[in-house]
């Protein structure tokens, strides 16, 4: 959460959101027409409540449409002015309205602010500079991409002060800019000058992540393999470990079976030519959800041992499944991975399974069910 005193409040969205969200996406969406039909790039001539077919389903259910993606709202903190709480023009606000969303999604490896929007009743509070600024700090060490129409300056004067720059374009509408933000280890997220206390300006690029693909199989066989045995050398048998390496090739065809058909999150990090660094498995828990469990579930996380303390395992695991409610396993014994997921905000739970490789410990952070969506 990001508090800006004075200004907004941004927050992870909750199901009770579902239908301000709708309402605010269709100010955004049908503000959006209006713009595009003044500058002729739209052929509607419908009014706000003709929206394009393309668009309703945010408007109508954006629960389902949303499925998948982060949302981020933002919430007035109005100023006391002479005449009680007022924004920065004079004007009454009510405190605690939805005032701004911002859409975020995994695209191709990046983060992409699908939707950023701020009501016209609080322009020049700072409400989209804080939004954007939240989407850029949930992107951890992934680049962020956004399109926008190139009529919008205010807007992209915003996005330049960030540090985005327009890059060929993935989306072919006349006007529609794309530009892209590509973040270093050490990067605050913030504009220039504006670096907080004790933060360096000297940064360190982490290894790309990025989804994975079929083609991946033989170099996760391989990292999945040197992992094992940099990870669990004395935790697990030894013959437990070689017999792992028994069949390689048919640990590669699984591994691309199963990212082919998967419906979990499979992400990893970057090396040198077709090598890995790193992965992370996420999806849906496994685990009944009695007990206020959480709906999402951290299947896996690799890193090598050479980037051990690099922030890579950190990287992937947000990106895997942001900052929000999540379970996991956890092998006991496993003194260094407790202690790292605890840094995350997980804690043991006391549950307690047998594996054929050994006891697995449960790890929870949150509770289930107060996120509309995570990336």
């Amino acid at each position: 959460m990001t508090i800006l005193p004075g200004r907004a409040r941004i927050r992870e969205a909750h199901p009770d959101d579902l239908p301000a969200i709708g309402m605010a996406l269709r100010a955004y969406l049908a503000g959006t027409e209006e713009e595009k039909r003044a500058h002729g790039v739209s052929p509607s001539t419908g009014t706000e409540d003709e929206l394009p077919e393309r668009y309703r389903a945010e408007v109508e259910d954006p629960e389902r449409a949303l499925a998948g993606c982060r949302v981020l709202i933002a919430e007035v903190e109005p100023a006391a002015g002479p005449g009680g709480r007022t924004s920065a023009d004079g004007r009454e606000v009510t405190a605690g309205p939805l005032a701004g969303i911002a859409v975020l999604a995994l695209r191709e490896g990046s983060l992409e602010i699908k939707r950023l929007w701020a009501s016209p009743a609080v322009r020049g509070r700072g409400v989209g500079s804080a939004l954007l600024d939240a989407a850029v700090e949930a992107a951890g060490p992934l680049p962020v991409t956004l399109t926008v129409w190139d009529w919008r300056e205010r807007a992209i004067g915003l996005y330049r002060s960030r540090g985005f720059t327009v890059v060929p374009a993935w989306d072919a509408r006349p006007r529609l800019l794309c530009l892209r933000r590509s973040p270093a280890v050490g990067d605050p997220s913030r504009a220039a000058g504006s670096t907080p206390a004790g933060l360096t300006t000297a940064t360190r690029a982490l290894p790309p992540i990025r989804p994975a693909r079929p083609a991946d199989a033989a170099a996760l066989t391989d990292l999945h393999l040197d992992a094992w045995d940099e990870a669990y050398t004395g935790l697990i048998p030894a013959e437990v470990l070689s017999a792992r390496r028994v069949d390689p090739e048919a640990r590669a065809r699984r591994w691309e079976d199963s990212i082919a058909s998967t419906r979990n999150t499979v992400l990893v990090a970057e090396g040198t030519g077709e090598r890995l660094l790193g992965f992370a498995i996420a999806g849906a828990g496994r685990d009944e959800p009695a007990g206020g469990l959480p709906e999402r579930e951290l299947m896996a996380l690799y890193v090598r041992a050479e980037v051990y303390g690099t922030g890579l395992g950190h990287a992937l695991l947000r990106a895997a499944i942001g900052e929000g409610p999540a379970s996991l396993w956890v092998l006991e014994g496993n003194a260094r991975a407790i202690r790292f997921y605890e840094r995350q905000g997980f804690r043991l739970d006391g549950a307690r399974k047998e594996d054929p490789v050994g006891t697995e410990l449960r790890m929870v952070r949150g509770t289930g069910g107060d996120a509309v969506g995570s990336a």
